[in-house]
């Protein structure tokens, strides 16, 4: 007899790692209760009168029934005969041939573990055709399942989204991973992901710590916010040039703030987040809103991180806080004009019958539906938006109030094309202000050059609504506000309007010649 040949050796590998080392023996066509006729013993850890069966067992005079785990996939299951009943006891791993010890009422815990480590399986699933992927620098590589990958991303998930910690272990969420991405998903309990996430928060920490100490300075920004708990937080941003030229951001700081919002408190929290991240003679400036106890906290910590320019450009104050107490002061003499509006929009938004029926109703005009919020008095510019999305909308709204809001018999319409002439000239008038806002409000631009564009913006079209009948009594107290914190432009706002390119010197004498023109005439009309 000849020897076997390379090419019947690979055919004969091949057929062993897709159908198992036993794919040539005969097949058993004894019933499972004889014990005779079974495949031969698996190996001696098996034992006399030990058989081999991967695809049924047998319990007592039931018929066999199939494996409902894919654990069994890479395993042979050994057999043995006791008191004339066929019973699994024991099982050889089809890759490193290993054997465990798996009688019928044993989990598959041991055998999952085994299947995780093994060194041959995983080698051969690694030579296996997988999955491509684009990296984020466009190359080209492998992609391969990873549990700690997935915890990572989903401790992520639940960060960005405000998720419950057991997220991970909802069954609907295992349902969607597992029928829809990956079969081999893994559920992460709430304790396992609050752990993940300590973990994840200490990783990220760090490297925002090295990333900030290779920052040769940093511009901060810090607010106070308000939790869903009714806790206030305060916030510390980090931004900064990176060495590719890219302008960053980072939250290095939010720090409970449950004592009273003075500067005491307010520097101390400040200053602690800046010592733990190294930054307190790094810091070019720092910019608050307007508040007086904002103004004592920077007068704490001058003298503490004024180490790199000194105080001369250190507090900055914002100018889009700035923005909106100038159009607040105003809005308050028009407020008068704008209460029809949110009647009518809390009529409307009180009853879900009647939302359905405003829907029903613009559908028939071949209208879009859409839904109308109120405005804010927080937000200035909350109230511009409910007139922006309103006015549009004027013919089929009136009509809708008019036929179903309450009224007695002979009363006034409650919207008059009198409310609606008002309403378009407010929206005309705010649009400066909203537009200088979204502009001025930008993370990821620069915006220290444009600041001094939009001043002398602001400052005309105050100007030029001096003689508005509509508008005279609402410009006079939002000059007053323009004159508190910009009568003299902050030097921060001339340097960097000088080194944008679009303007140079000569655009800032230019610049500086309509403002003070601007300032002239706001000064006499007052």
């Amino acid at each position: 007899m000849g020897g076997v040949g390379d090419d019947e050796e690979d055919l004969q590998a091949g057929q062993e790692e897709l159908f198992g080392r036993n794919a040539n023996a005969p097949i058993d066509l004894v019933d499972a209760g004889d014990g005779e006729g079974d495949a031969g013993v698996a190996g001696s850890a098996a034992g006399a009168g030990a058989s081999v069966d991967r695809d049924t067992e047998s319990t007592g005079a039931k018929r066999n029934r199939p494996r409902t785990s894919d654990v069994w996939e890479d395993y042979e299951k050994i057999f043995r005969i006791e008191n004339g009943k066929r019973i699994r006891f024991q099982v050889k791993c089809l890759h490193c041939g290993k054997f465990y010890a798996a009688s019928s009422n044993f989990g598959t815990g041991t055998l999952k573990r085994h299947r995780a480590a093994c060194s041959i399986r995983n080698k051969k699933s690694r030579s296996s055709q997988s999955l491509l992927q684009f990296s984020s620098d466009g190359s080209l590589g492998n992609w391969e399942y990873s549990l700690e990958v997935a915890r990572t991303q989903l401790c992520r998930l639940i960060a960005r989204l405000d998720l419950p910690l057991g997220f991970g272990d909802c069954d609907a969420f295992e349902e969607f991973i597992k029928l829809a991405h990956n079969p081999r998903f893994a559920t992460v309990s709430r304790q396992t992901t609050s752990r993940d996430l300590v973990k994840y928060y200490t990783d990220r920490r760090n490297k925002v710590t090295e990333t900030l100490a290779a920052a040769s300075c940093v511009a901060l920004t810090s607010d106070i916010w308000s939790g869903n708990a009714k806790e206030d937080y305060l916030s510390v941003v980090a931004h900064f040039v990176s060495a590719d030229w890219d302008l960053e951001k980072r939250i290095i700081g939010l720090r409970l703030i449950d004592v009273s919002h003075n500067g005491d408190n307010i520097a101390e929290r400040v200053l602690a987040v800046l010592q733990e991240f190294g930054l307190t003679n790094k810091v070019v400036s720092l910019t608050l809103d307007n508040a007086s106890a904002n103004t004592s906290a920077m007068n704490i910590l001058s003298p503490q991180i004024s180490g790199y320019v000194g105080t001369l450009f250190l507090h900055q104050r914002c100018a889009c806080h700035i923005i909106n107490l100038i159009v607040k002061s105003g809005l308050k003499r028009i407020s008068y004009y704008l209460d029809a509006f949110r009647i009518t929009i809390s009529f409307l938004n009180s009853s879900n019958q009647r939302i359905a029926s405003y829907k029903s109703y613009c559908i028939i005009v071949n209208e879009r539906p859409r839904k109308f919020q109120l405005d804010m008095d927080m937000r200035w510019n909350s109230t511009y938006l409910m007139l922006k999305h309103l006015v549009p909308h004027k013919q089929s709204f009136s009509v809708f109030i008019q036929n179903h809001y309450p009224r007695g018999e002979g009363s006034p319409m409650l919207l008059t094309d009198a409310h609606w002439y008002v309403a378009e000239h407010i929206l005309t008038f705010l649009e400066l202000f909203y537009d200088s806002t979204v502009a001025l409000s930008a993370v990821y631009d620069p915006t220290s050059s444009l600041i001094l564009h939009h001043i002398i913006e602001i400052a005309g079209h105050l100007n030029n609504y001096e003689n508005d009948s509509l508008f005279r009594s609402v410009v006079v107290p939002m000059k007053d506000k323009f004159l508190k914190y910009w009568r003299d432009i902050p030097l921060l706002y001339s340097i960097t309007f000088i080194m944008d390119p679009r303007a140079n010197l000569r655009g800032l004498n230019k610049a500086l010649f309509c403002y003070l023109t601007s300032l002239v005439l706001i000064t006499l009309l007052i």
